[in-house]
């Protein structure tokens, strides 16, 4: 990488910044459905595939989270 132009490297710097950003709010979405299931009852999964669903560019991450913290 430090052979790289430096434009190039602002480039790349930028999109990990970008995905590492993407990652933790679908971590945060996905905590934020598993502490709040209990609140809403029997209907919580409804609930949460609404949420899941409202947030598209998160949906795939924080599924695959939720599903991990589900299975704790």
């Amino acid at each position: 990488m430090a052979s790289l132009p430096p434009e190039r490297r602002e480039q790349i710097e930028a999109h990990k910044a970008q995905c590492l950003d993407r990652y933790r709010q679908a971590l945060d979405l996905a905590s934020r459905i598993y502490l709040q299931r209990r609140d809403k009852g029997k209907g919580w999964r409804m609930w949460a595939e609404r949420e899941l669903a409202a947030n598209p560019e998160l949906e795939q991450e924080a599924r695959a989270k939720l599903n991990r913290l589900m299975k704790e």
